[in-house]
């Protein structure tokens, strides 16, 4: 029997292999009348320097803006290409947990798609991928993409 997805999140950062997931996740909503939530972490790391936290924290409202003008292009396009009902988030924090956890939509996501790598290369070397991460700690189904050559 064919599984129906009627809430789906795509985890995006910028990196081919999201954009992909993204493209991706844009026709399983469509084929399933899903709703689709759009997930752009912006991760946060603890900072005690004095005055370079308020540097900081400017830097990060402005990776947020430029974030935020991103996502507004993503849910044009999945609205362009006949998805009804799409959500977009950007939040701060630990991509891993923020998106294996995610509940800020309003019925349970039942299926992730992600790509298969993203933007941080030094992170997969040392502590394992978001992507692991996420399919051995959410709940949902996840479907990972490939860059396609």
């Amino acid at each position: 029997m064919e599984e129906t997805y009627k809430n789906i999140l795509v985890a995006v950062d910028g990196s081919e292999q999201s954009e992909n997931a993204f493209q991706e996740a844009i026709k399983i909503a469509k084929r399933n009348g899903a709703t689709l939530n759009i997930l752009s972490v912006i991760e946060e790391t603890g900072n005690y320097f004095g005055e370079l936290t308020l540097s900081m924290g400017n830097l990060m409202e402005d990776i947020r803006t430029k974030e935020e003008a991103k996502m507004k292009i993503r849910e044009s396009k999945a609205l362009e290409l006949g998805v009804s009902d799409v959500f977009t988030y950007v939040m701060y924090g630990y991509p891993k947990t923020l998106i294996a956890e995610f509940t800020e939509s309003k019925e349970p996501i039942d299926l992730i798609v992600i790509g298969r790598t993203g933007l941080n290369g030094f992170e997969r070397l040392m502590v394992g991928s978001t992507t692991s991460y996420v399919v051995n700690h959410t709940k949902a189904n996840v479907l990972v993409v490939n860059i396609t050559v």
